[in-house]
């Protein structure tokens, strides 16, 4: 079986996934789960919407390059 969209994955994911991973960027945006309130969740839904729009920005800039 032929993965045929690994390239496309490294080349529009690859290197966000891997600097989460690296920074490990920790998101929580549940005040009781975090134990630490509810500015912390909002901080935490700023870096969800940050995160979130850099993995798009990202497939978006290699668009064409998705295998058909």
């Amino acid at each position: 079986m032929a993965f045929y969209g690994k390239a496309f994955l490294e080349c529009s994911i690859g290197s966000i996934v891997r600097r989460i991973c690296s920074d490990k960027i920790a998101i929580e945006v549940d005040p009781v789960r975090s134990g630490k309130g509810v500015k912390e969740a909002e901080r935490g839904v700023d870096q969800l919407v940050h995160w979130s729009q850099e993995v798009w920005n990202q497939i978006y800039a290699v668009r064409c390059q998705c295998p058909q």
